[in-house]
């Protein structure tokens, strides 16, 4: 199916983009393309924009400054989009001015843009411009909007399981903080893995049966472990069934092997990566075995010590790069979600009970996050949730990856908060 728009931004305007994108999927139920989380490795950046830009039904053009388009929105993007809306009338192509942007005078527009009345946002959370882009996307008037997402929240709605289960849901979870070869990690760690399989497996929230949550703490997550608790993973959760893969640990780059990326089970050895942990490429296969038609992955790694400095891998480059989790992501219901960018660290901070990332994860799925209201809590929420709150408490943004998501998929269920609106 075609996205509803495909998302154009420079890097400046690049994090206004991200949280749109979140409400986008979330509040409103519009697909959309946009290149940090659906542009797949190994393919010219340039033709995956523009195939995308074709088979999009609209264009947001975002812009900041002084009308300057930035980056790879060049004049080869310009002509593509220009070629595309000869091609078809009805297509629909919105400029965007972000927050904090003048309004450029019609004359300091690229000239495809010049016809277009744009949306101008005075804040990120400028209601009355949000509708108008909606509305802009749709191709109807502003007062049908709400009309509109009401509606497809309401069909988004799935009955809630006879069995008062998740019993479809399918968990590994793993934690390792005593390394004994690499630098260790705080307990905290552990304790993320042991709340995450406590709380999936609770009847009153989550709602996963017992046996079809797996956890693997410390020495458990060997690379042989590992290797055959993905392997049960994958016989045991079929094309019906939603899985999830928490991995809270060290992720490593080895120069020496020309910046292979490994995910470093407990017993891994620094000095022999390639016969000890786990590299993209062998991780990337282990997932594809997993035949659940909803797959999610999510990574905290890359943690700091709460005291300012990364406790990294001394003899190897600390780390995994967005690469490595969007090569994971490949394939229509898999998603990835990472605790933090590649130039950032997962933080722990005094006074929680887990990590950053982990903790408002947790809230989410306890229901402290906005829902459908119809008793899942879905892939949106979860990223929202974390989208929003972890940056507020430090330098950290957690990242997302998908490139053939169909749909918003429930990942648990989720008891509905007194104060949580329903549609």
């Amino acid at each position: 199916m075609p996205a509803h728009v495909f998302l154009s931004y420079s890097p400046a305007t690049q994090p206004f983009v991200e949280s749109l994108a979140l409400r986008l999927q979330g509040d409103a139920r519009l697909s959309f393309w946009f290149e940090p989380w659906h542009a797949v490795p190994g393919r010219p950046a340039q033709e995956q924009m523009e195939d995308a830009l074709l088979q999009a039904q609209s264009c947001a053009v975002f812009v900041g400054g002084q009308g300057e388009i930035q980056g790879w929105q060049n004049e080869q993007m310009r002509a593509a989009i220009q070629a595309r809306v000869e091609d078809e009338a009805g297509y629909r192509i919105i400029p965007v001015l972000v927050p904090g942007a003048a309004r450029p005078r019609k004359q300091a527009l690229p000239p495809f843009l010049r016809r277009y009345e744009p949306v101008e946002f005075a804040s990120p959370g400028d209601d009355a411009a949000w509708k108008r882009l909606l509305a802009g996307i749709l191709g109807i008037p502003p007062v049908q909007v709400d009309g509109y997402v009401a509606e497809q929240a309401k069909q988004a709605h799935a009955p809630l399981p006879p069995t008062g289960t998740f019993a479809c849901g399918h968990a590994l979870v793993m934690g390792i903080a005593g390394y004994p070869r690499v630098r260790q990690l705080p307990e905290i760690v552990l304790d993320d893995a042991r709340g995450l399989r406590a709380l999936l497996t609770d009847p009153a929230h989550c709602g996963y049966p017992q046996a079809q949550v797996v956890q693997l703490l410390d020495g458990e997550a060997n690379r042989a472990g590992i290797r055959q608790a993905l392997h049960d993973l994958a016989a045991r959760a079929g094309p019906e069934d939603t899985a999830v893969v928490f991995f809270s640990g060290h992720g490593a780059h080895s120069w020496a092997g020309g910046g292979t990326q490994y995910l470093l089970p407990y017993d891994c050895d620094p000095l022999d990566l390639p016969g000890t942990a786990i590299s993209g490429d062998e991780m990337t296969g282990l997932l594809r075995e997993i035949q659940a038609d909803r797959l999610l992955v999510l990574f905290d790694s890359c943690h700091s010590g709460g005291v300012g400095e990364p406790k990294g891998v001394e003899e190897i480059q600390t780390g995994l790069g967005e690469g490595y989790y969007q090569a994971l992501a490949q394939g229509t219901g898999r998603i990835v979600m990472a605790s933090s960018r590649p130039d950032e660290v997962s933080w722990t901070l005094a006074g929680m009970a887990n990590s950053l990332f982990t903790y408002y994860l947790l809230e989410a799925l306890r229901g402290e996050c906005r829902t459908l209201g119809d008793g899942y809590v879905r892939v949106f929420d979860l990223f929202r949730h974390v989208a929003e709150h972890v940056p507020t408490r430090a330098d950290q943004h957690p990242l997302f990856k998908a490139t053939a998501m169909e749909e918003d998929f429930p990942v648990a269920l989720v008891a509905p908060q007194p104060s949580q609106a329903k549609p």
